[in-house]
């Protein structure tokens, strides 16, 4: 088994092969995802395009309410207003971001080596002392051989 190869280690419940030794390779992707967590909350794009829809749809039914369309045309018209208001709820969302971003820029996100997932077929196939490179073209051509 790959389990114990100094190449391979398991992440996200999957295993990984990386020219980098287990222990440094996890480091840098635990790393990475640290990065990516703590900076997320820079990123509140599911939330501005659902309020930009929601009030788009609520706009549009009103104005609709307000012109005298019939129920049916209204029911027609609502998912235009759920667009337009999602557009507008990125593009807002996206000058806001970028005026939070010029007065507190984001450290630079930590780059990791490359890494190739091993498929099912390369983990049962492959020796347990086989050396990074190998496992890197078997797990790219998906067979061992």
């Amino acid at each position: 088994m790959l389990d114990d190869n100094p190449w391979v280690f398991r992440h996200e419940g999957r295993l990984w092969v990386s020219e980098l030794p287990r222990e440094e390779m996890l480091r840098q992707v635990t790393d990475q995802r640290a990065w990516d967590v703590a900076n997320a909350r820079h990123e509140r794009w599911g939330l501005a395009i659902a309020i930009g829809a929601a009030a788009g749809v609520l706009t549009f039914f009103v104005l609709g309410s307000l012109a005298g369309l019939p129920p049916v045309i209204n029911l027609f018209v609502l998912p235009v207003g759920f667009a337009v208001g999602a557009v507008l709820g990125a593009v807002v969302n996206k000058r806001v971001r970028a005026v939070a971003l010029q007065n507190s820029p984001l450290p630079t996100r930590p780059v990791i080596a490359a890494m190739v997932r091993i498929p099912p077929e390369v983990l049962k196939k492959a020796p347990a002392d086989s050396t990074a490179r190998q496992l890197i073209d078997w797990s790219r051509r998906g067979f061992v051989g």
